[in-house]
């Protein structure tokens, strides 16, 4: 692989190349500047949480919007535009709380939420409960599957137990995240979570084991507090 930096000429030997410069909304010929629409100075169209353009009767839903460019975004962007027009028009961008995501490498990346640094950054006292998917007895479907890598992190707010953010890079994270982020929308403590019944052999099984007792006791905070303990 040839290319440049600053001019020079560079090589570099690779078994893949992962294209992955992003994406710049399509908006050439749409002609948004003779119907009054404004943009972004990153090129998107300006909506409001209803996802109305500055022409208030134009909606603009998708990646074009400058929204997140997931496709359960823009599948949420036509139902906020349904609600505006055929329902009560009270669903908004601001609904969206706890949206996951999912990095689809082998095993899968999956997140919700803050990370331990965001939520201390924050200000919340953190508790985390983090165990690798080997070293659970409680995975089974990871075993069953012939991958126990990866690891399962919860960052939880230790006054009040709700989960604060998640992160799970294991078998089947695409889908137990899911859960993590419908908890976390309706407010499920962490240790409601951790002792509700599963199907077995799960993946989600394994919270039983990792937050089971998190809302009773205390995990260690940090590295250095595990150190001292």
């Amino acid at each position: 692989m040839s290319y440049e930096v600053d001019g020079r000429p560079r090589t570099l030997k690779a078994d893949k190349i992962l294209v992955a410069t992003g994406r710049a909304p399509a908006i050439e010929g749409l002609g948004l500047d003779r119907a009054g629409i404004r943009t972004t100075e990153r090129g998107a169209i300006e909506v409001d949480e209803h996802l109305r353009t500055s022409r208030p009767h134009i909606y603009a839903i998708g990646d074009v919007n400058g929204g997140p460019q997931f496709t359960y975004i823009s599948r949420d962007d036509h139902r906020i535009v349904a609600d505006r027009l055929l329902g009560d028009g009270t669903r908004s961008t601001a609904d969206r709380r706890a949206v996951p995501h999912t990095m689809f490498i082998t095993p899968p990346l999956s997140t919700v939420g803050l990370t331990e640094t965001a939520a201390r950054e924050r200000g919340h006292n953190v508790r985390i409960a983090s165990k690798l998917v080997a070293q659970t007895i409680a995975t089974h479907r990871a075993r069953i599957m012939g991958d126990t890598r990866g690891l399962i992190k919860f960052v939880i707010d230790a006054d009040t137990d709700l989960i604060l953010g998640a992160a799970l890079i294991s078998i089947d994270s695409q889908e137990v995240i899911n859960l993590v982020a419908f908890a976390m929308r309706h407010d499920v403590p962490a240790g409601e979570l951790g002792n509700s019944i599963y199907t077995h052999p799960s993946t989600t099984e394994g919270f039983n084991e990792l937050l089971g007792t998190v809302a009773r006791v205390r995990l260690p905070s940090s590295t250095a507090e595990l150190e001292n303990a």
